[in-house]
């Protein structure tokens, strides 16, 4: 599945799970807390990374320009 704002990959959960668990050390039994806050930290980035959606309002006042 390719990586989407709604859709993060699963290398980038994993790869960031990874990281959190060195950071805490190690430690054993955590691995399902260290995926969790992976997935919402990687489900945030891509979020804050989206471009935003054009509203209906906003389309039209890109398209419509006064002729002079």
């Amino acid at each position: 599945m390719p990586h989407t704002a709604s859709h993060p990959t699963e290398d980038s959960i994993r790869a960031i799970a990874y990281g959190l668990w060195l950071e805490e050390g190690r430690p054993e039994g955590r691995a399902e807390a260290h995926w969790l806050r992976a997935y919402e930290l990687v489900s945030s980035e891509s979020v804050a990374l989206a471009p935003p959606k054009k509203t209906a309002v906003a389309a039209k006042k890109t398209t419509r320009r006064k002729v002079s």
